[in-house]
């Protein structure tokens, strides 16, 4: 089934201040960069040392990326996981009643690709593919995991084990918030459900606002403190949040494409 994370994708208005931008504060330079004619984009791959980030910028206003801008400005537009075989695995993904989106795979610019609707994987837009293009750099910098709001941890957490095949890891419970996680092993990272218990709370906030789905990415670094006063010095505000086990560096979503990006200190 589903082998790793493979990229993020963000839908940007402009790639190259994208770039600029993921270069400034992470020191993260584009590896390969492609006009997608038939998709109507600009594509950039930025890797860190495990997960990739894709830049995309739409060519054309009513592209898939520019209707996605318009209806919900720039941001987290899918997750994208590597599988060995993708003929295989689509149809492997159709006996198990997963709705994609195609059928048969495309060209893409990672390689052979297909997509996931996103009522099959609570509320993320999901891409397989099988890999040609390798983007390999030796950074500090990593993803730990991706969060994703869900209104019911349980029933996330199995639908991604029965229909994607990725593993347990733990089902947790924040000792400083009302928030329940469970949290899936995704070989290279790891992809985090997490409930709020209560009615009020940004998990909550955010549902209500934009539905389930990617809630945030959080990358880790061998020095927190270090990047959180070099991200500072360029300008951008980043927030401290301190509770029991957990220190909690964010970078404010307005102030980087839209996208809420944590930071934390390696183990």
């Amino acid at each position: 089934m589903f082998k790793k994370i493979d990229h993020i994708g963000i839908a940007v208005n402009n790639i190259e201040e994208a770039a600029s931008l993921f270069d400034k504060v992470f020191g993260l330079k584009i590896a390969k960069q492609e006009i997608i004619e038939d998709q109507d984009l600009i594509a950039a791959l930025i890797p860190t040392n495990n997960v990739r980030f894709e830049l995309m910028q739409p060519t054309k206003p009513d592209s898939v990326i520019g209707r996605f801008i318009e209806k919900k400005g720039q941001g987290i537009h899918h997750i994208c996981f590597e599988v060995e075989n993708i003929i295989e695995e689509i149809e492997t993904l159709q006996n198990r009643d997963v709705n994609v989106i195609q059928g048969h795979p495309r060209e893409g610019f990672v390689g052979d690709v297909e997509f996931i609707h996103p009522k099959s994987a609570n509320g993320v837009l999901t891409e397989i593919a099988q890999v040609t293009l390798r983007t390999p750099v030796n950074i500090d910098l990593g993803v730990h995991h991706i969060t994703i709001a869900t209104k019911d941890r349980d029933a996330a957490v199995d639908n991604w084990i029965n229909k994607f095949g990725l593993k347990l890891n733990k089902l947790a419970e924040r000792q400083d918030a009302p928030i329940i996680t469970g949290w899936l092993d995704a070989g290279n990272a790891e992809v985090e459900f997490a409930q709020q218990t209560s009615e009020d709370g940004p998990l909550a906030k955010s549902i209500a606002s934009r539905g389930e789905g990617i809630y945030g990415i959080v990358l880790e670094t061998s020095d927190a403190v270090a990047l959180k006063n070099h991200i500072v010095s360029q300008g951008l505000r980043v927030i401290e949040d301190k509770e029991g086990e957990n220190y909690l560096r964010v970078i404010h979503p307005s102030d980087f494409l839209g996208t809420l990006m944590i930071f934390n200190q390696k183990d």
